[in-house]
């Protein structure tokens, strides 16, 4: 018996410490990275602009890959909107919505992820020769309040959201610069 309430005791005393810790850490989640891609704004700017592109290298689409889409608003710019439902990845339904864009230069992508809200921005900085550009993205989510569990949480997560978010802008890279190529050689 005496094992059982120490073992209670124990558990209390860990929840409690991880409540404290949580309350101490950023209320919001936020990953920035960025990549050198060879190309120009206007060869980049489609493939942020345009949430059917978008599902080429976002990294949202790797955890959603056999959810129901469906895409609405505009064609593509600000007003375009994507659904899904029925995936049996981390985010079983949500929806995103391109809310802010300014030709070549950024993208901003609201996104619901099953109750969990996350801005998504993506600017494009041209390189000083004007030969490549430098694609920012910064993404954040406001995590939840007491307990403060979700926030120990996603400290724990962040290296692999980098990683994540690594391997999507390194697929944008290559897609865009493969697109370059083919307009160039069509030329």
């Amino acid at each position: 018996m005496k094992w059982l309430l120490r073992g209670i005791g124990l558990i209390i005393f860990l929840f409690v410490v991880t409540c404290v810790v949580g309350f101490f850490l950023p209320s919001t989640q936020t990953v920035e990275r960025s990549v050198q891609v060879d190309a120009y704004p206007e060869d980049v700017f489609p493939f942020l602009n345009d949430l059917h592109a978008y599902s080429q290298w976002a990294p949202l689409y790797a955890q959603i890959v056999d959810a129901q889409t469906v895409y609405g608003g505009a064609d593509s710019g600000v007003g375009q909107t994507m659904a899904w439902q029925n995936g049996s990845g981390a985010y079983p339904f949500g929806s995103q919505e391109i809310s802010q864009s300014l030709q070549g230069e950024f993208v901003q992508v609201t996104v619901n992820l099953s109750g969990q809200f996350v801005t998504a921005t993506h600017a494009i900085l041209p390189s000083e020769d004007g030969e490549s550009v430098t694609v920012l993205t910064k993404s954040e989510m406001r995590l939840g309040g007491f307990p403060y569990i979700q926030r120990v949480r996603a400290k724990l997560r962040q290296g692999g959201l980098n990683k994540q978010f690594d391997r999507s802008l390194k697929r944008l890279k290559t897609i865009t610069e493969v697109a370059a190529v083919e307009v160039t050689a069509s030329e």
